[in-house]
């Protein structure tokens, strides 16, 4: 299955300098990096961008309704019901 472009997107911009650097991280979460800049050197179509705390509330509700729930959760093509609303209320106001 060839995918499109996949863009992970955080609200940590340290962190997503660091995924998005080809220099070896020490700090405390550079082990984390490390496994990040491997995996993304075998995807082909893979970017990080940075993004607002406030907006990322989908990925928050995701967060916490999973945690809550003790579920895990993988998203593929879709969002769970929980976070219906919230994917539809952020898809309305980005613009394409």
């Amino acid at each position: 299955m060839d995918r499109e472009e996949t863009i992970i997107e955080g609200d940590s911009l340290s962190i997503i300098k660091k995924c998005n650097s080809v220099r070896p991280d020490k700090s405390l979460v550079g082990l984390y990096i490390q496994d990040i800049q491997r995996i993304t050197t075998k995807a082909r179509k893979l970017r990080f961008e940075f993004i607002l705390r406030s907006e990322n509330n989908l990925a928050h509700v995701l967060a916490t309704e999973s945690l809550r729930r003790r579920e895990e959760v993988y998203l593929v093509n879709d969002v769970p019901i929980y976070a219906k609303g919230k994917a539809r209320d952020e898809s309305i106001r980005e613009p394409d």
